[in-house]
């Protein structure tokens, strides 16, 4: 055996060792992965369900159609058409989610 092979062989043998004793240390640490059907993890204090547009307690919609929700949605589900106002601000004509691509 040449001096190559050795070495070769000897560093395969430290990094399975290496290998096996990683593996023998995360096998008695507690699990991580949840069984999702019958275990659900913590939701996000922040999370509100499904889309909707929003509206005042007067019936007018809070939405000013600064189309940014519509620009950052990954699905491109969200459609927004906007006129202005006599008052001179932006309110939407349209504001459309399509909830298929969601």
């Amino acid at each position: 055996m040449s001096f190559i092979e050795r070495g070769a062989r000897t560093i395969f043998l430290t990094e399975l060792l290496s290998g096996l004793g990683l593996t023998l240390r995360y096998m008695f640490r507690p699990k991580v992965t949840l069984n999702y059907p019958f275990e659900k993890g913590p939701l996000s204090p922040r999370f509100r369900g499904e889309h909707v547009l929003r509206r005042y307690p007067n019936g007018e919609e809070r939405c000013i159609a600064c189309k940014l929700c519509e620009a950052i949605c990954p699905a491109l589900a969200i459609t927004i058409e906007a006129e202005p106002r006599a008052d001179g601000s932006r309110r939407t004509t349209r504001y459309d989610i399509d909830m298929v691509k969601c």
